[in-house]
Order: C-alpha cells, then structure tokens, then sequence
C-alpha cells in the first residue's frame, strides 16, 4: 500500500498539479473574458454618448478617438489595455459586425457635421446598441460555459479546487454585478447634459410623460424657464463664466425638486421643470423665491441685463388631451408672451394665450395656399436723394392681403413664420416677384432703380441660399449692382467668417450687400472694418430721440463721418421730419428712406411714380410726414 501510495502520491500531485495549471489558464481565461466583457460594455456605453452628443450638436472627437482604440485592441488583441483575442468564433464574428456598425456610425456622424439630416444617425445608433448587446452577450454565454468546465474540474481535485472554483465563481459575480452598475451609470449619464446634469430633454419626456400616466388626480405643471439676454453674459464676461450661471442656476432647482418632479436643461440657458402642487400661488411663489435667491447668489457688474422668463403650463388648464410635449409648447408659448416684456416675468398658460397660439398656428398652416393664391403682396418703398429729391432705389417689403380682402401686417405674420423656421420661402417669393418687376420694366424700356430685398437668418443660412438667388436673377436677366440683399446686424454678428465668405459670393453673382438695422447691437463699428458691404442703413431708433441733442448728433455725424471714408454708401430709414432731413443732409447722408418722403406701395404705384403717371403724395416740408 505505501508502495502503491508512493507511486500514486506523485501520480495524484502531478494529477493535481496539471489540473491546477489547466485550472490556471482557465481562470485566466475567464478574467480576459471579463474584461472583454467591460471593455465592450465601455464601447457601448460610449458610442450612445458620442451619438447622444452629435444630436446635440456637442462634438467630442476625443471619446471618439477612445473608442477606436478599444475597438483596435479587442479585434487585434494588442494595446494599451491588455485584452486578448479569444478563440471564439461567435465573439470574433460579433466583434467584426460591431466594428462595421462603428465605422457607419462614425460616417453618419461626419455626415450630420455637414448638414444631414440626425434621423439616420439615431437609427443606426439603436442598431449599434443591439450588437453591442448581441457581443457582450456571445463572450458571457462562453465565460459561463468555461466556468462549468473550471467547476467539474476543481470538484475532481478535491475540496481545496472546490473552495478555489466557488471563489473564483464569487469573484465573476461581482464583477458582473458591478459591470452592470457601471453600465447602468454610463446610461444615466447619456441621459443627462453635460454642464449642469439636469435631465437631456428625450429623458425629460420620457420620464415626464411616466408620471403623468401614473398620477392621474395629481396636480402637476410644467414651467419652461429661459434667461433673457444670456448672449450679452457670454459675450462680455466670458462662456466660461457663462457656464458656471447655468450650473448653479441648475443646482438651485435640483435642490427643489421633491418626489415625482423632474428638471431638464432643454437647450442653451433654457430650463424645464415638472412640478407637482396643489395651490397655482404656491407654484409660482415657488419659483419666484428661487429666482430671487439665486440672483442675490450670482452678483453681476451689470445685473440688470439678465432676468428669467418663466411660463406656466398647469395640465389643468389645458382643453385638449396633450402629451408631455405638447404641455412644454404651451409652458413654452405662455414664457414667449412675457420675455423681454417691461414689469412681467412669469405667465400661466390660459385661454387668451391659448387663442394667440392657435391664431398663429392659423396663420402658418396657411402660408402655403397664401403663396399659391398670391396673397402675398410686394411693396416697394422709394429711397431718396436728400440733395436732389430724385428717387434712386427702393426696398421691397411684402403685405399679406387674404382672399375675404383682410390685410395682415408683417408684424402679425413675419414672427410667425419665423419662429416655423417658413420665412425663407416667403423670403424667396418676394425676390422672384422683385425680379419680374424689373423684368417687365427693363421690357417696357423704362426707368429701373436697384431694389434692396431683405433676407431672413434662416434663409441666410441655408446652404444653397446665393446660388438659388443667382439662378433666379440669371433667370429674370436682371443686371449686376440692381438687386441689394439686405441682412440684419444681428445675423452678421454671430458668424463673421461664414458672413465673409457669403458676401464674397453674393458680389461675384453680382449682387449688391446691405446691411440693416445697424445700431441695434453693440458690436456693429468693429464690423466695419472686416466686412465688405456696399450700403449700411442707419436704424430709426437714432432719430427717435431728441432731435436737438449733441450727443445723438456727434454719434450720427461720426459713423457717417466713417462708413464714408469706407466706402460705404450710407441710407437712414425712419426719417418723418424736415429737421432730421436737413440734419442728415449736413451729415452728407446719401439716401433717406422713410413717410417723409414716400410711404411703401404696391408695384403698380411705384411704376406709375417712377414714370410721373402718378400723382403720389409727398410729404415734403410737412412736419410728421404722410402715414
């Protein structure tokens, strides 16, 4: 028997010994397949914030960067991060198919970068996510099966494999466990924006719409919050300290939130908030001593430039039966009725507010047949030589005569359209109807005048913008230096670059470049110097004051001293008086626009004007001018 033992104590140590090697290199298997398994988990995770991210217009080419070197790594086996190939084939083939999907992705996030539409982005996205499930799943399902062989193994060598499997086993678990916490938190964080950790505006809606359906009886509203002039805090004391308002605005009402209420960081320095109360005063109460407390927390320079627009949208106040998005267009419109409003900083959403929302949606639903039955009327309103009193262009404005005979005035339907993002095709429309003007002008071998037409920033943006206008200008053979785009300061303030290449090719297409509205900002002179327009018209609101001021005086004396010596011709609108004509006139301005002179008319009236045919009202040397 000691003989026997003798041989059969080496034999079952050596037995033991490669099972425990065997076991060895199993286990270390299995611990590749863990990491494999997190490191997939991470792509996965992180390819739904990239995408997340470009949906929000938010690139991060570093986290892109990041995930291809995992990707490399977990198809070559060789990097940074120790993981190693394994031999299973199912794994191997979900990994290849995962790479492809990436590489779509990335493709789709190059082409949402010039312009495509996001819709394609976010279905490939769910595609990418199934994968990435289907690979974590296909490397878990073989870790479980190496696992059983490591079990039946260590129950042959004895107890002490037995306790060595089960720890090893134990060990798996929690690595599981805690691969599912992380993934879980790389979920919540996807749902969440970036600066402040308030809810992104889907998780907002989604979850919003959560607690509605469940608490039926409850009273619940929600508040749309927006910073007024947030722009000026940005531009004159920094994004950085920009950011830090919004994340401490945020951590003010994360602090407010109680059971079943929600915040969202919707979009720029705009908030929603899902709140649960029982009395309206209470509400608004509420959110008034959160916003003075937060003021009296941010001290600015200027505090005065900034304030918070508040709407209400209590759900018991709405007629129709609505989601949670249509409460957030109400909470939305009731805020647009008070922001910038003197005195008014909070409304709720009722039924006069209601009535204007559902006029304007009146008013953009019929755009359409409006353009197609030509209710939209183009008026020209002359631009005059304060010198000689000759006419020598004009600028085309547009009318909206409905079908029953009811005129509708820019200021009613212009911010509709806009706010609809329609604008640009009304904006198209009036230039096509300028250009057959002057067609039939040039046809009849009568006086032409360049005609300035306005173009919205919506349509200023589009992409094909300047060669639609040529084509149509080529179209109407209209010549070069006739037709005058005219933006707003406000357009050539947000992007100088983009505006510098636009106005480069409006003057190759021959067009001429106005710009409007200058005096409205605070940037404009600097602007002077780098952009190459040929008419810079002065706003009305410097010759709203008081007309014997020094101030008012040396300023306009000033800028037309400059915009002269630019190059620039120079047209003040607004001008109602003999005073501000031989004020403007001293200046040496070169053209006066406004009731002065001449108010718009339709075309007919300005062709018959401009051929002595008609007999126009001047308001020459008559103090208020001709309304």
């Amino acid at each position: 028997m000691k003989k026997k033992m003798k041989f059969l104590l080496p034999i079952v140590l050596i037995i033991i010994l490669v099972m425990s090697l065997f076991s060895a290199r199993s286990i270390t298997r299995i611990r590749n397949y863990g990491k494999l398994i997190n490191y997939v988990g991470i792509v996965r995770g992180a390819t739904q914030r990239v995408i997340k991210l470009e949906t929000n217009d938010k690139q991060d080419d570093e986290l892109i960067a990041y995930v291809d070197g995992i990707m490399e790594e977990l198809l070559t086996g060789e990097g940074q991060y120790g993981l190693k190939r394994t031999s299973y084939a199912d794994f191997n083939n979900e990994l290849e198919l995962l790479n492809e999907n990436w590489s779509q992705i990335k493709k789709e996030i190059y082409d949402v970068r010039q312009g495509a539409d996001k819709e394609r982005l976010l279905k490939q996205s769910e595609e990418l996510f199934d994968v990435a499930n289907d690979t974590v799943f296909s490397i878990q399902e073989y870790s479980g099966q190496r696992s059983t062989v490591l079990v039946r193994q260590m129950v042959i060598t004895g107890v002490f494999c037995l306790i060595v499997s089960i720890f090893a086993i134990g060990y798996y678990v929690r690595k599981y466990f805690r691969l599912r916490e992380k993934t879980a938190e790389l979920a919540d964080q996807a749902g969440r924006d970036e600066l402040t950790g308030a809810y992104a505006i889907e998780r907002f809606y989604a979850e919003g719409q959560e607690i509605i359906d469940k608490n039926q009886e409850a009273k619940l509203a929600v508040v749309y919050i927006d910073f007024e002039n947030f722009k000026y805090i940005n531009d004159v004391f920094g994004y950085e300290y920009g950011d830090r308002v919004l994340k401490e605005y945020a951590r003010t009402l994360t602090d407010s939130l109680k059971e079943n209420e929600l915040l969202s960081r919707s979009m720029a320095d705009q908030f929603l908030v899902l709140r649960c109360y029982e009395d309206k005063q209470d509400l608004l109460n509420m959110q008034m001593k959160i916003d003075r407390d937060f003021m009296k927390r941010e001290v600015l320079p200027d505090k005065h430039v900034m304030a918070i627009a508040c709407g209400i949208c209590c759900i018991e106040d709405t007629i129709e039966k609505l989601d949670i998005r249509g409460f957030v267009n109400r909470a939305n419109y009731a805020q647009k009725t008070i922001k910038n409003a003197p005195g008014s900083n909070y409304a709720f959403y009722n039924e006069s507010i209601r009535e204007q929302m559902f006029r304007e949606i009146h008013i953009a639903d019929r755009m359409g047949s409006a353009l197609a039955a030509g209710e939209f009327i183009v008026y020209f309103q002359p631009k005059v030589s304060p010198y000689t009193g000759e006419i020598e262009a004009a600028e085309a404005l547009v009318r909206w005569k409905t079908s029953e005979g009811k005129m509708i005035m820019p200021g009613e339907f212009i911010p509709v359209f806009e706010k609809e993002h329609l604008i640009g095709r009304l904006d198209q429309y009036v230039f096509e109807e300028v250009c057959r003007f002057m067609q039939d002008r040039y046809r009849e071998g009568a006086r032409v005048v360049p005609v300035s037409v306005n173009v919205s920033k919506i349509r200023f943006y589009t992409a094909d913008f300047v060669k639609n206008y040529a084509a149509i200008k080529e179209r109407y053979q209209i010549p070069d230096g006739m037709l005058e785009i005219e933006f707003t300061e406000t357009v050539a303030c947000e992007s100088q670059d983009y505006m510098l290449e636009i106005i480069k090719e409006l003057h190759d297409n021959g067009f001429q470049c106005s710009m409007d509205d200058f005096g409205t900002g605070y940037s404009s002179l600097g602007m002077l110097k780098d952009l190459e327009i040929d008419v810079l018209k002065l706003d009305a609101l410097f010759f709203r004051g008081n007309p014997d001021s020094k101030k008012e005086q040396l300023i306009v004396k000033g800028i037309l001293g400059i915009i002269k010596e630019l190059d620039i011709k120079s047209v003040a609108e607004g001008i109602e008086t003999k005073k501000q004509l031989e004020f403007l006139k001293e200046c040496g301005c070169d053209l006066i626009q406004g009731y002065y002179y001449y108010k718009p008319m339709p075309g007919e009236e300005f062709r018959k004007l401009l051929i002595g045919r008609q007999d126009v009202s001047l308001a020459s040397g008559n103090e208020g001018g001709n309304r």
